[in-house]
């Protein structure tokens, strides 16, 4: 009896199940690449899209040649461990997902199927591979130069707000990478003549009593290190910061879209779109031990005109003609 599976395509904000014969999946040589993150459909529609836009360059076409099977966490970490072994145990040609935790959970689960990453904040520090430059085993991908940033937004927050002074920084504790950012920022600001006070986030009961410290701290503004926690929650943290009426400077544009004030970092959808070319050399037969980890080259800095607004802020006009993009 051909049984029959059913594979879930992302597509944009939704996601639509269809159901394809195995058998037939072989036969018409469609290659099956899952999916997965820790955040929610609508977090994820840009990287996909760029995937696939990665994809069409390098002629594979979705339904003919490639079908993926998307799965997200909504937030919720707790139900990440099941979802992957779910994933791995359909036998996908290829995995891909964002970065940090979920790579990890996928790599104990498989040193078979191919794992790229397109967002990893610091794979050889958090042991994932071997090395940059001959990753082995079966983990490759792209990072994001997490550390080396947190300290360039801080420069960036100073140049456009010179009378900051206090700065709150939300972390993750039990995140290394993030924890590890966080000490990057604090060492930054003591070099630009500011005071950097980290505040923990565990959990989204953490974000208010957080925002109330930092104004009992005399806050001047905010910053972000980067982790899941903090991703899944960006709404919540943006408006908390709005509400507090202080600059704050985000890892990615999406804060900013989310009504926050500025952000500045790697063009996270261009990561996906080059990670098709890594799917692409796999699914031709290279090994992913054997491709070189890169690091982004597309970076942004974005403002928000609506949010200074609405905060009583103004950018200089030197800062405004060095934006790479303005949200009116």
């Amino acid at each position: 009896m051909i049984t029959r599976r059913r594979v879930l395509l992302a597509l944009g904000a939704g996601s639509v199940s269809v159901s394809l014969p195995a058998l037939g999946q072989q036969e018409r040589g469609v290659r099956r690449i899952g999916y997965i993150s820790g955040q929610n459909v609508k977090n994820n529609a840009a990287y996909l899209a760029a995937f696939r836009d990665g994809m069409s360059e390098l002629r594979w076409v979705e339904g003919r040649d490639y079908a993926i099977d998307a799965r997200y966490a909504n937030g919720v970490a707790q139900v990440l461990p099941d979802m992957a072994t779910e994933l791995v145990a359909t036998r996908p040609d290829v995995l891909l997902t964002t970065g940090g935790a979920v790579v990890r959970l996928l790599a104990q689960r498989t040193k078979t199927i191919p794992i790229v990453f397109g967002i990893d904040q610091d794979p050889l520090g958090n042991e994932l591979v071997a090395s940059l430059q001959r990753p082995g085993g079966n983990v490759t991908g792209l990072a994001t130069l997490a550390r080396d940033l947190g300290a360039k937004r801080l420069q960036l927050l100073k140049e456009a707000f010179p009378r900051i002074v206090r700065v709150v920084v939300l972390f993750e504790p039990d995140n290394v990478v993030s924890l590890s950012q966080a000490k990057e920022i604090e060492a930054a600001a003591v070099r630009l003549g500011m005071r950097a006070t980290p505040i923990e986030l565990r959990q989204a009961a953490d974000i208010e009593p957080a925002f109330r410290r930092g104004a009992a701290l005399g806050a001047h503004a905010y910053t972000v290190a980067q982790g899941f926690f903090v991703g899944s929650q960006r709404q919540a943290i943006t408006d908390g910061v709005l509400r507090a009426k202080v600059p704050g400077i985000f890892y990615g544009s999406a804060f900013v879209e989310a009504g926050g004030l500025m952000s500045y970092g790697p063009t996270y959808s261009d990561n996906f779109r080059r990670a098709a070319a890594y799917v692409d050399k796999i699914l031709k037969g290279a090994k992913p031990g054997e491709l070189p980890i890169q690091q982004p080259t597309q970076f942004e800095l974005v403002l928000n005109m609506k949010a200074a607004k609405a905060t009583g802020l103004t950018f200089p006009q030197s800062f405004l003609a060095r934006a790479d993009r303005v949200i009116e």
